[in-house]
């Protein structure tokens, strides 16, 4: 895990939920409730890490499994924090978490999210479908991105 002086990786807990959702309504236009993050906290198929900095949250991810199957719903980080490699090192926390478990991750992205779709392609993801309307607030189509996570 990445561990820097002033910033660490922590999975979800109650202690830092509200800053994971405080992040989520920075970069989504319809973000999860704090009470959804909360929930999660609850659910054994549910996968989050965050990287927390002066108490604050730089970015986080958010997945949940079926059998060998992983889901990444979400993986943000905030706009300071950028092009430094933090979405790279909460992607291999998950990874190494659910090495041995998971053998396929899928994801939806914006069409039009261009960083994000160069990110996880970086990560070893291809697209694999297309789904037209499927984001709103703008409306927006998501492409559907997979990844082998045997290795």
């Amino acid at each position: 895990m990445m561990q820097r002086a002033d910033m660490q990786i922590e999975m979800f807990s109650a202690e830092n939920i509200r800053a994971v959702a405080e992040l989520a309504k920075q970069c989504f236009s319809t973000p999860w409730s704090e009470d959804i993050y909360r929930r999660e906290l609850d659910n054994p198929q549910s996968v989050g890490f965050v990287c927390m900095k002066n108490g604050q949250a730089a970015g986080f991810i958010h997945c949940n499994f079926v059998l060998d199957e992983l889901t990444l719903n979400t993986l943000c980080v905030a706009e300071a924090y950028r092009r430094q490699g933090l979405a790279r090192a909460l992607w291999a926390s998950v990874r190494e978490m659910m090495q041995g478990i998971c053998t396929v991750c899928y994801l939806e992205v914006r069409e039009s999210n261009l960083p994000a779709r160069a990110l996880y392609e970086s990560l070893g993801f291809v697209q694999s479908g297309y789904r037209p309307r499927y984001y709103s607030k703008p409306e927006e189509a998501a492409v559907l991105m997979t990844a082998s996570l045997m290795e």
